[in-house]
């Protein structure tokens, strides 16, 4: 009999600890100037101005933990979209009237060379596979036996025309005079010479030069 009392006590103090653990238990919300959101089980400690708008939850209809909640009820970050790769790229076209205008400047100042006699300047104006495969002292000899030489001024070179092939590679076309050194009739041809950009500078293929007139 004293052992049934006794089990009667003890399960007496514990059925209305049970029910009080198992009640749910009230939390406040509340929400400040800068907008950090707080949370309590003791509503005395809100400050005053904020108890008005203070939320009273359950923690049985809203599980887990103030900090988890805080972090479902941040805003999410906008993904940021990348530009995809795949994008064609525009490619930087070359400028057709800049490269027409250089390539007619460097070609104006060769046959200024040319037409002066200046072989070892007008070396330095041929490209690099033209220069590679003749020496300079080479050029300026040829140059010299050469049976034509550039004509007058008026006629020594009419109706230029250049076309530009990429960035770096051009051809000119033009009606270029020549005369024989040791008299004779001048002569006109129609020459067209290939332009390569090197170095920053516009150069010509010095065996075309050697080979003027050309037919």
């Amino acid at each position: 009999m004293r052992r049934k009392a006794i089990s009667l006590a003890i399960l007496t103090l514990l059925v209305p600890a049970l029910m009080l653990s198992s009640a749910p238990a009230e939390v406040f919300k509340w929400v400040d100037d800068k907008g950090t959101i707080h949370f309590t089980e003791d509503e005395s400690a809100i400050p005053e101005k904020y108890r008005e708008q203070a939320e009273k939850k359950s923690t049985r209809e809203d599980s887990g933990s103030p900090i988890e909640k805080v972090e479902k009820e941040k805003p999410k970050k906008k993904e940021l979209t990348k530009p995809s790769s795949k994008e064609p790229v525009e490619k930087q076209r070359p400028n057709i009237r800049r490269i027409e205008s250089d390539v007619s400047d460097a070609f104006q100042n060769i046959l200024s060379l040319w037409n002066d006699k200046k072989y070892d300047a007008l070396y330095d104006c041929g490209d690099r596979k033209s220069r590679t495969g003749m020496a300079r002292e080479d050029f300026g000899k040829r140059m010299r036996k050469n049976s034509w030489e550039l004509a007058s001024s008026w006629e020594k070179v009419r109706d230029v025309e250049v076309e530009v092939k990429s960035a770096t590679v051009a051809y000119i076309k033009a009606k270029i005079g020549y005369r024989p050194k040791h008299g004779g009739d001048a002569r006109t041809r129609t020459q067209t010479y290939e332009m390569r950009l090197e170095n920053g500078t516009w150069r010509i293929n010095l065996t075309k030069v050697l080979n003027a007139p050309s037919k």
